[in-house]
């Protein structure tokens, strides 16, 4: 570990600036990250760091894209994180406010605590500590910051196409509880859509109700999910498909015209959306042909690619060591459950990217998220230990 690099480490701004940004509601929907943006870009041009808001795609949510430039005979580190949050549910139920930025008991509280404003603050303070040691660079190290990863949009996708990078090795700094993830499920959102007639309630025998239709669907996604379970990926365990929406009728006394359902469908490295979208479909012919009256349609409405690097690559290798020495505790590969940004680094221009950062993985998305305020500390400990042997070089 590069004492000269950590004995920079400012844990009090450290733990500010995780609640900074905390504080800042950046919900999405509707894409509240502008202030988040502009907080990033100020702290970074306050130290005297290279950095540009970046208006593409949606200039009302822009984006962040900070470097330390080096000279060019080492590729780049790059540090991404998103910058929006998923909406709080009802606040009243949290024990604290969800954007107080409460400390208690070692643990910072709010919605993004974990996922992901404690990554980009990691990312700031690796960026700061390198910045105010003033060791020349052999490679780069960029922070490109993203909008809209909660909803899919293409944020880092945009910010690799500006940046020109193609090469180097990404962390992104979602939270894994310090464990280091090279493999991520994909997932692929359907909307089922089945056909009804609509009638009086009172005669509803002479039509069609899609919700009798759904109770044949239904138990028929439960067995499709129950036999894609056995499909297991060594890092990412189960592929699954789960219902997680599902809306019709219009009025009390009259049969639904139509029924739509929301397959959530996790998708392991090796399988491809093409390939589920073809097993949904023959599902839904399969029940057309056991009963003339169901009628049904099948629409992919969004998606996110698997994406998984080998995990005995030297980066990958490095990272573990720098996690051991950081947290004095033996590093755990493995894959990542949900989907991340990571795989626009592995698939989009081919650089490998480890998904790695502070806060568990039970607590994006709850009820009284938080995060260890010691994983803050240990992250950057071991990020700038990488950095040290991938763009500096000096210990």
């Amino acid at each position: 570990m590069n004492t000269k690099l950590t004995a920079l480490i400012d844990e009090n701004r450290l733990v500010q600036v995780t609640r900074d940004l905390v504080r800042i509601p950046s919900v999405n929907p509707p894409g509240g990250e502008k202030p988040v943006a502009e907080y990033l870009l100020n702290q970074l041009a306050s130290w005297g760091i290279e950095a540009e808001l970046i208006p593409e795609p949606d200039p009302n949510r822009p984006q962040v894209l900070a470097r330390l430039r080096g000279n060019g005979t080492r590729p780049p580190l790059l540090l991404n994180g998103h910058m929006d949050v998923v909406p709080t549910g009802d606040p009243s139920r949290w024990e604290f406010p969800p954007f107080s930025g409460t400390i208690k008991n070692g643990r910072l509280y709010g919605r993004g605590s974990s996922d992901m404003k404690g990554g980009l603050s990691v990312a700031l303070e690796v960026c700061r500590v390198i910045h105010t040691a003033g060791i020349p660079l052999s490679g780069d190290l960029a922070l490109p910051f993203a909008m809209g990863e909660e909803t899919g949009e293409p944020g880092t996708q945009t910010l690799l196409e500006r940046s020109g990078y193609r090469d180097g090795f990404a962390i992104v700094l979602e939270p894994t509880g310090l464990s280091v993830c090279v493999a991520g499920r994909g997932l692929a959102w359907f909307r089922i859509t089945i056909e009804g007639k609509s009638t009086h309630a009172s005669i509803a025998e002479q039509g069609i109700n899609p919700i009798d239709m759904f109770l044949s669907l239904g138990p028929a996604i439960t067995k499709y999910n129950e036999k894609i379970r056995q499909r297991r990926h060594p890092l990412c365990g189960s592929a699954t498909c789960a219902m997680t929406m599902v809306h019709a009728g219009e009025k009390e006394n009259v049969t639904p015209e139509t029924l739509s359902l929301v397959l959530d469908r996790r998708i392991n490295p090796g399988e491809k959306v093409e390939n589920v979208q073809q097993e949904i479909e023959d599902l839904l012919v399969s029940l057309a042909e056991s009963d003339k009256n169901f009628h049904a349609h099948l629409e992919l409405i969004h998606q996110y690619e698997p994406a998984e690097i080998p995990p005995d690559i030297s980066q990958v290798s490095l990272l573990c060591r720098s996690v051991e020495q950081a947290t004095g505790e033996k590093a755990v590969v493995h894959g990542a459950p949900f989907s991340t940004d990571a795989r626009n680094f592995i698939n989009d221009v081919g650089i490998p990217a480890v998904v790695f950062g502070p806060g568990e993985m039970n607590q994006p998305h709850t009820l009284d998220e938080s995060i260890r305020v010691s994983d803050l500390t240990a992250a950057t400990r071991a990020i700038l230990n990488v950095a040290d042997k991938l763009i500096l070089n000096i210990s």
